[in-house]
């Protein structure tokens, strides 16, 4: 009787000498072969004396080699550039011209069984470069960048692709530390493109998107759309609602509960918590142009998610110090969320261009779109003393929480639902039978807006929804 495994994809017991297993998987090492060539071969080296079966792809800027075994000129004629053109390029234009075109390269050669997975080591020209080919590749096909830009700011690499970063430590060269670093990673890379591809769900695939300080209404979310038989993606509103977009375009994903749209402000603000300019996917987008069911709130859009205090902008702080923004209880400064995360407030002005642009993106939806408005608050921190509990996420004994504003002539209602809710009815001019827009006198994490939100996508996916359903709930307002 054979060897068996239990199967990382699936969990389940399996025979060893699938045939994935038993075939030598064809990995692509792709970089930039006229600068780094010794790194390059010994990359491929590596990668074949760990079982795999290396190709060398050449992603040159300044000169083509002669040895790779996909060529810089093969790999421009996927889209028609020129090697000339390349090389008189400037560097910035001559990454996109590359990256483009080893991009549409790579998704030919995984068509033609000549790609298992990519892995590059490189600089922060050939990141650039690479992470452009490696994006172009699906969800689950292994990709490896070795990059000694790995302890800065990656977002703009990752996309929303499952590259995994590695640190090489040191950017060229073959020595003690490169050896073992280089050869740990081609290790990494032939195991992952060995194990067995993941069988198909056979259960459709929702996505939520949540915060921590919208967890209650998530878990509560997530847990309904189980029930009505689906598997359920959260996504961390930090830059991966981007991925959502993509995976929705791609058809995976058939129904989504954007209960925390946080990424469009923070983005405003160029928030690494923000989507970053070079991924591709446009929040509120994707599922508005596939036509599938989605139910839209503001969540977490009472603030702006900053990094590190000290990579806010100088500009903000002062305008906090000197009252020209809210700052934490008129101390003058932010609050701190955490060591990484700096909570910003954004001013009546720097929201409607955010709303106007929420507006725009969803108007012309094709498919079942309930915008929800919660008048009472977006999140655990857009909440009064009088009204916040632990359980709420903000303990009364610590005032209000951070980021709640009153509506002067509505108390009880946050400044910001009143500033949303003219916003999209002055822009969203009522004639799209698919769009219903909605405000509700209630917070976020009250059980009875969560109750709409499973309602309205209940009805959804039921083929009951229409525009104008629920006028008549309880807190329904207008």
């Amino acid at each position: 009787m054979g060897a068996t495994v239990r199967h990382a994809s699936t969990g389940r017991m399996g025979p060893l000498t699938e045939p994935r297993r038993q075939r030598r998987p064809r990995i692509v090492c792709a970089g930039m072969c006229n600068t780094k060539g010794v790194e390059m071969k010994f990359l491929a080296e590596q990668v074949a004396e760990h079982g795999g079966e290396p190709i060398v792809m050449d992603l040159s800027l300044g000169a083509a080699v002669d040895w790779a075994d996909v060529s810089l000129q093969e790999v421009l004629a996927a889209t028609g550039a020129r090697v000339e053109d390349v090389f008189a390029a400037p560097r910035a234009d001559a990454v996109e011209m590359v990256g483009g075109a080893g991009a549409r390269k790579i998704v030919e050669m995984r068509a033609a069984g000549r790609c298992d997975g990519i892995i590059s080591w490189a600089g922060s020209v050939g990141t650039s470069t690479a992470t452009q080919v490696m994006r172009a590749l699906p969800l689950g096909v292994p990709k490896v960048m070795l990059t000694d830009q790995a302890s800065a700011d990656v977002s703009m690499w990752l996309g929303g692709s499952d590259i995994f970063i590695s640190n090489p430590i040191v950017e060229q060269g073959i020595n003690a530390i490169t050896r073992k670093a280089i050869g740990n990673a081609a290790a990494a890379i032939v195991a992952m493109a060995r194990e067995p591809e993941a069988a198909p769900g056979s259960k459709p695939l929702a996505a939520v998107t949540g915060y921590g300080s919208t967890t209650p209404a998530v878990l509560h979310c997530v847990a309904f759309l189980e029930k009505r038989g689906f598997e359920v993606a959260v996504f961390h509103a930090v830059g991966p609602g981007a991925a959502m977009e993509d995976l929705v375009r791609s058809g995976l994903i058939t129904a989504v509960i954007d209960l925390t749209t946080a990424e469009l402000m923070n983005s405003q603000f160029g928030s690494v918590y923000g989507t970053p300019k070079a991924w591709r996917g446009r929040r509120l987008t994707a599922a508005a142009e596939m036509g599938i069911p989605q139910v839209v709130v503001p969540g977490g859009m009472d603030q702006t998610a900053l990094g590190p205090l000290h990579t806010v902008p100088q500009r903000y702080l002062d305008e906090m110090n000197a009252g020209l923004r809210p700052s934490f209880h008129g101390t003058g400064s932010p609050y701190m969320h955490n060591e990484s995360v700096t909570i910003m407030l954004v001013n009546p002005d720097e929201q409607r261009p955010v709303y106007e642009e929420m507006a725009s993106r969803l108007e012309g939806s094709r498919g079942p779109t309930q915008i929800l408005i919660p008048m009472r608050g977006w999140s655990a921190y857009d909440q009064p003393a009088a009204v916040a509990t632990l359980e709420r996420g903000w303990a009364k004994d610590n005032g209000d929480a951070p980021t709640w504003q009153p509506d002067p002539d509505h108390p009880g209602w946050s400044s910001r639902s009143s500033l949303l809710l003219s916003t999209l009815r002055e822009r969203l001019d009522g004639t799209n039978p698919n769009v219903d827009l909605l405000a509700l006198d209630l917070h976020i994490l009250d059980a009875e807006f969560v109750d709409l939100v499973e309602r309205a996508m209940g009805d959804m996916l039921d083929g009951r929804w229409r525009k104008g359903l629920y006028r008549e709930v309880a807190g329904a307002i207008g």
